[in-house]
């Protein structure tokens, strides 16, 4: 490289290095400061980028043409001036409207289709006996029951359906070093090509001394695949279920995985009452793996001057499972 060049290419190295190196800096700080918003933001851009590609692979014969126009331009008009840079551009700007009006006949959309996306169906869990520990009815006024959708999923809700509660005695379950329990929840048979799972949840004497901490854990446990585990945290993803009740209660969630106020009414003791859904996505990789066990984690949590400490309860599951594939 004549010393000429030389002389440009280092100096251009270094900026390149500094600014990749700041980028890499204030990309980490924002990272650490703000971690759930950054991995929100991180899974957003992987959804997106994930259909932009499946967008481009379905439609090769856009960019075999483009290819082709490109091979052409580059043997036939031998483009090495401006003008001809500028004429090769415009003709791939007027074959690129050519064949996206033609062949695909609508505006590019990143999002899923309609008509290509599978269809799906709700399977309900009942809560049997051992696991279930309280009675749904004990705790609302004319509480729903059947096949009801509340949320974004479908749940069967019998008149004496049992609810799983932290608050009441647990049969089974491991003890944690921690002072918490695990409670293993297998289900009826192994199940998969799952999309999601679904509990109608909220948590009980939720203080504002308990916000923002983890609460408890549901973990979805598979045959051939690691565990997805989604920490409770107060204020984030569960709240408390008598918002109505006097007191400085944590009555608000603020992620976008739980669907607040899915069902609304009284409590036995006449305040507002509600009860919220919180959905886990299972991973488009993990379809293929059988779902087996659902372990229900409840720590213990007690702090001065509260006496009972914060507890939730489960009231129905349901699993969303994808149909002809």
């Amino acid at each position: 490289m004549p010393e000429s060049n030389w002389s440009q290419f280092i100096p251009s190295l270094i900026n390149t290095f500094i600014g990749v190196l700041l980028a890499l800096i204030v990309g980490g700080v924002i990272a650490y400061l703000k971690p759930n918003r950054f991995k929100k933001w991180f899974n957003q851009l992987l959804t997106k980028m994930t259909l932009a590609l499946k967008w481009l692979i379905s439609k090769w014969q856009l960019i075999v043409l483009h290819s082709f126009v490109v091979i052409l331009g580059v043997v036939i008009l031998r483009i090495y001036s401006d003008w001809r840079i500028l004429a090769f551009s415009f003709i791939c700007y007027v074959v690129g409207l050519l064949s996206w009006g033609l062949y695909i006949g609508r505006p590019i959309s990143f999002s899923r289709s309609k008509s290509t996306e599978s269809k799906t169906k709700f399977l309900p869990i009942s809560l049997f006996p051992g696991i279930g520990n309280s009675y749904f009815k004990s705790r609302y006024i004319a509480p729903p029951s059947g096949d009801v959708f509340l949320g974004n999923a479908r749940f069967r809700l019998e008149t004496d359906a049992l609810i799983f509660d932290t608050n009441e005695q647990i049969r089974d379950y491991s003890p944690r070093n921690d002072g918490g329990k695990e409670i293993d929840f297998q289900l009826p048979e192994p199940q998969n090509q799952i999309k999601s799972c679904y509990f109608l949840i909220n948590s009980g004497n939720s203080k504002s001394i308990y916000a923002h901490q983890g609460i408890g854990e549901i973990r979805l446990v598979f045959k051939d695949a690691p565990p997805i585990v989604v920490e409770l945290v107060l204020g984030e993803n569960i709240r408390e279920w008598c918002p109505g009740n006097p007191g400085n209660f944590v009555r608000d969630a603020s992620s976008p995985m739980i669907t607040m106020d899915a069902w609304t009414g009284l409590s036995k003791h006449g305040g507002n009452a509600v009860i919220d859904c919180l959905q886990i996505p299972v991973y488009a990789c993990m379809r293929n793996c059988f779902l087996e066990k659902i372990i229900l984690v409840h720590k213990s949590l007690q702090k001065p001057p509260d006496t009972m400490g914060v507890h939730f309860s489960i009231f129905a599951m349901s699993l969303e499972v994808a149909q002809g594939i």
